[in-house]
C-alpha cells in the first residue's frame, strides 16, 4: 500500500466512526477540505505513526506543514525511504 492510499484510508476511517461524510480525497484536495478538523489531523498523524511506523512530524524542522493530501504523502514517502 503506498503513502497517499493509508492517509485516505485513515481519513475515511476517521470520518465514518463519527457517521461524517466522506468527501471525494484526491491528492490535490486540502486538508482543511478533507472532512477533518485540527483534532481530527492530530489523530491522523498518531494513527498513521502506529499504522506505518513512520512519524515526519518528530523533528519540527518542517519549512511548513503540508497543505493537500498529496503534499502529506510526499512527506510520509520521503520519511519512510530516510528509515
Amino acid at each position: 500500500m503506498n503513502m497517499y492510499d493509508a492517509i485516505t484510508e485513515t481519513i475515511r476511517t476517521i470520518l465514518t466512526e463519527r457517521n461524517d461524510p466522506v468527501p471525494d480525497l484526491e491528492p490535490g484536495t486540502s486538508i482543511a477540505n478533507s472532512g477533518l478538523d485540527s483534532l481530527d489531523v492530530a489523530a491522523l498523524v498518531v494513527r498513521l505513526e502506529q499504522r506505518l511506523g513512520i512519524d515526519p512530524f518528530q523533528d519540527g524542522a518542517l519549512a511548513r506543514f503540508p497543505r493537500t493530501l498529496g503534499e502529506l504523502a510526499n512527506l510520509y514517502e520521503q520519511h519512510n525511504q530516510r528509515g
